[in-house]
């Protein structure tokens, strides 16, 4: 194979590259909108689970420091519920 044959050979197989890359470049064009449109929905959903699970964090705290002052006044309930019941059981 001469060296003109050679260099028309690779020029057409670089003009094929560049078109395949041309096209793909088209291609990304149209898709980028998109992605960056599915992250904007995303990060939306994701801060609204964030704020919702804050929220569920929040209510267990309160629920936990109830259970517990429960726990501290129960004897003390317990106690006068006993003592009331004694009483009237006497009358």
């Amino acid at each position: 194979m001469d060296i003109e044959a050679e260099i028309q050979e690779l020029k057409r197989r670089v003009g094929d590259l560049e078109g395949a890359v041309n096209v793909l470049t088209g291609q990304m064009r149209h898709v980028h909108p998109e992605l960056v449109a599915i992250r904007g929905e995303t990060t939306k959903h994701f801060s609204t689970s964030d704020a919702l699970m804050q929220r569920i964090v929040q209510r267990l705290d309160t629920m936990n420091a109830q259970v517990w002052g429960l726990r501290d006044d129960m004897p003390e309930l317990l106690s006068k519920a006993l003592s009331a019941s004694k009483g009237h059981t006497r009358d």
